[in-house]
């Protein structure tokens, strides 16, 4: 008597998956489909334009090397960049504003932190556009 309960039972849900099945299937064949598109859709994509950095965007860091050990807190960061452009160094601890030269290369010194940080150099370049270097450098005494 068990087992047959516990048969009925397992062809009673097969029976009712095929119905349902069936049922979906003729659920989605009959739906129509609008090709209306004057409707507005329910997302909307906005395309941005994006600038393309020419050729003229040049920003090139010579000094300091990412991930380079020194032995003085005092850097001498060099580089160069398009002319009429501006370039930012940030550490944690300063800020500092350069320009490059006519020929397009700068030089200045920096103060890192004690330990390892990261220098965020930016160049904004004349047309608005902009390009970011991050350099890791440390300052450490110690003889390796």
């Amino acid at each position: 008597m068990k087992a047959e309960k516990v048969i009925l039972s397992f062809v009673a849900v097969f029976v009712g998956l095929i119905a349902a099945g069936v049922a979906f299937y003729l659920y989605q064949s009959t739906k129509l489909v609008s090709t209306d598109n004057t409707k507005p859709s329910a997302v909307q994509v906005t395309k941005t334009p994006v600038q393309q950095m020419t050729n003229e965007d040049t920003f090139t860091l010579d000094s300091p090397q990412d991930e380079q050990v020194f032995g003085q807190k005092l850097i001498t960061i060099k580089g160069t960049a398009e002319k009429g452009s501006t370039i930012t160094a940030s550490t944690t601890d300063s800020d500092q504003v350069v320009q490059p030269s006519d020929n397009g290369e700068f030089s200045f010194t920096q103060t890192i932190p004690d330990g390892t940080s990261i220098i965020e150099f930016t160049a904004i370049f004349p047309d608005g556009t902009q390009k970011k270097i991050d350099r890791t450098v440390t300052f450490s005494t110690e003889n390796f």
